[in-house]
């Protein structure tokens, strides 16, 4: 008898789920806005157009860079860490880098490229970083985890990039 009600709850779910998705003259949602595809991108030049000075927070990458010459914050580091070549642990300071910040992010692949082997990979760190800490992720929270904020579509050749340039 379980087996039954069971089995007749699933069917009678799976019929109303079908029902509900192919009703006749349903309109489809309106497209979600993605910027830069088709919304506004407040954030065209990616890293360097989040990264910047703000009245209640200096979030640019230079200033952060000076103060992880020093010590870097423990859940940074964690997140850092993770993306760690197997076998290779960080020291939990960055060496100084003046001549990267030139040219955010071409200049951290120098040493974060894919082949890594003494640093993390820039990929994997960014995306550990950014989408890590749940409501204490900027990111997620101010940004709302939007992809195209650091990904452009070029639309004539359907490749995706990230640019690069120097801070403001």
């Amino acid at each position: 008898m379980t087996v039954r009600l069971a089995v007749s709850s699933v069917v009678l779910l799976l019929a109303v789920l079908g029902t509900a998705a192919a009703q006749p003259g349903a309109a489809p949602p309106p497209a979600r806005k993605i910027p830069g595809i088709n919304a506004d991108d407040a954030f065209p030049n990616a890293c360097v157009s989040c990264h910047v000075q703000l009245p209640e927070l200096d979030a640019r990458l230079s200033t952060a860079m000076a103060g992880w010459t020093e010590k870097v914050d423990p859940r940074l580091l964690a997140a850092a860490q993770a993306a760690m070549p197997k076998g290779v642990t960080l020291k939990g300071k960055h060496p100084p880098v003046k001549s990267a910040l030139a040219d955010i992010p071409a200049g951290c692949m120098k040493c974060h490229g894919r082949g890594a082997k003494n640093a993390p990979y820039f990929g994997r760190m960014l995306h550990s970083i950014h989408f890590g800490g749940g409501e204490e992720s900027h990111f997620l929270t101010m940004f709302q985890g939007e992809c195209t904020h650091c990904h452009k579509l070029d639309r004539s050749t359907g490749e995706w990039s990230v640019p690069s340039g120097r801070e403001k």
